[in-house]
């Protein structure tokens, strides 16, 4: 699964209408959300008897949310999106997807050089193959 497959089914079933990009947010907007691949180390996880063995992949991923000057406001969306993925299970085309949460809640970053508050997401997402 790709990146911008997880941003179209978010697009779609959680219902965004702002920026959504892959790779790179768009600094400019004051409601953005971007999918990145996850740079927090995941030890590699062997299989018995080779990778076609595997019944799971696993794609860790951040969700950064840029989400207006007001903190509250921003707090409740970031909350609303982890809500979203939290113990959810679905499908993309003919796979389906666990989710299984980083951590207890969405990171709160602070705010960025334009006062824009901003929350990471942090999840890995568990492709049966």
């Amino acid at each position: 699964m790709t990146l911008n497959q997880y941003k179209d089914d978010f697009k779609s079933n959680f219902g965004w209408k702002d920026s959504i990009s892959i790779g790179k947010i768009d600094n400019n907007k004051e409601k953005a959300v971007c999918f990145y691949n996850s740079q927090r180390g995941n030890p590699y996880v062997g299989t018995m008897g080779g990778k076609n063995n595997r019944t799971t992949n696993i794609k860790p991923i951040t969700i950064l949310l840029r989400y207006t000057k007001n903190q509250d406001v921003a707090e409740q969306e970031a909350q609303k999106i982890y809500e979203f993925y939290e113990d959810r299970t679905f499908f993309i085309g003919s796979k389906r997807i666990f989710t299984m949460m980083s951590y207890n809640a969405p990171i709160n970053l602070g705010t960025d050089d334009k006062n824009v508050y901003e929350y990471s997401i942090e999840l890995d997402f568990y492709e049966e193959r």
